[in-house]
């Protein structure tokens, strides 16, 4: 449980912006209450790019085929169904009527 809250780093106490007026913003932000009409200016576009970065979203890592086939397959249940399908394959080799081969072959086409 623990182990969750440090991956994912630490719980920085976020300023309530959907809570607050337009002027608490503009002073939590450093910001005249007359920014609508005039902007930033370009030192300050500056200094605010230094200090926040660029206004972009992460990426989540992307799950490739293979990862979402072995989650798929990745189970105790479909390890014994594979496990069962190899002993019927080797039983249906080592067959030595026709009746069991095609006994065998029918079960590992069914598992």
């Amino acid at each position: 449980m623990g182990g969750e809250e440090e991956a994912a780093g630490p719980v920085r106490n976020m300023f309530p912006w959907h809570a607050k007026t337009k002027e608490e913003c503009f002073a939590e932000l450093g910001c005249k209450p007359d920014l609508h009409k005039t902007g930033l200016t370009v030192e300050e576009a500056k200094t605010r790019l230094e200090k926040y970065g660029y206004n972009k979203l992460t990426e989540k890592e992307k799950v490739t085929l293979l990862q979402r086939i072995w989650a798929q397959v990745a189970n105790v249940l479909v390890g014994i169904l594979v496990f069962v399908a190899i002993v019927s394959v080797v039983q249906a080799a080592t067959a030595d009527t026709t009746d069991k081969v095609v006994t065998n072959s029918i079960q590992v086409g069914l598992i």
